[in-house]
């Protein structure tokens, strides 16, 4: 099952931790993102972050590195030429230094292993000068749940170490490993990357963090 497989079966019909993770997830952005803004979402899946801020702006590119995850955001987002979605790693983003005003990662992140620094990296690199990045991440206490929606999907695990799962070969995803963070765990991230923490706010099973140069 890939990736992007997974997630839409989880929107159809999410556990109520996850649907009061998503609605916080909605009214931090829908509270944070400026009118107008020019905004970049690295992992977009099929758009659900970026429904949530079309209220506020259209001025909106998603990338994402599955190609069933582009088509499906392309013809969601249909009616608004204004929005793009693109095939593109994170690990290179397409885009010149400084070009947005917000970079949003949300729940992706925990995809990335060891090459999170570089997509951190990268993602401050597009941003400008008075941007904010805004990433939404497993929490140290989201185990438990979602190994109900892992069991629920029958998602081959191949082994769980200290929250990190890695999924069997066999399920052909994308990613293999999911990742949760202590809030300790994000600050190192973090600092080590050279960004500095606004916040990083508990909601439900998550953490939503606000990060600028």
């Amino acid at each position: 099952m890939k990736n992007i497989e997974y997630w839409e079966k989880i929107l159809k019909n999410p556990p109520n931790s996850y649907k009061k993770w998503f609605e916080k997830e909605k009214k931090y952005l829908q509270k944070n993102i400026t009118k107008n803004s020019k905004v970049l979402e690295v992992g977009c899946g099929e758009g659900r972050s970026l429904k949530d801020i079309l209220p506020l702006t259209k001025n909106i590119t998603g990338i994402d590195y599955d190609k069933k995850a582009v088509n499906d955001a392309k013809k969601n987002f249909k009616d608004f030429p204004k929005i793009k979605i693109l095939k593109a790693d994170a690990h290179k983003l397409p885009f010149k230094n400084k070009s947005f005003d917000f970079v949003i990662c949300m729940t992706t992140f925990a995809n990335f292993g060891n090459k999170k620094y570089i997509v951190l990296k990268e993602m401050n690199r597009v941003l400008k000068d008075k941007g904010f990045i805004i990433i939404s991440v497993f929490s140290e206490d989201a185990l438990k749940e979602r190994m109900k929606v892992y069991k629920k999907h029958k998602v081959k695990i191949k082994k769980i170490n200290n929250g990190k799962v890695i999924f069997d070969k066999s399920e052909k995803m994308l990613d293999y490993i999911s990742e949760q963070f202590s809030k300790n765990e994000l600050k190192k991230i973090f600092n080590k990357t050279n960004l500095k923490i606004i916040e990083i706010k508990k909601i439900g099973i998550a953490y939503i963090c606000k990060l600028k140069k």
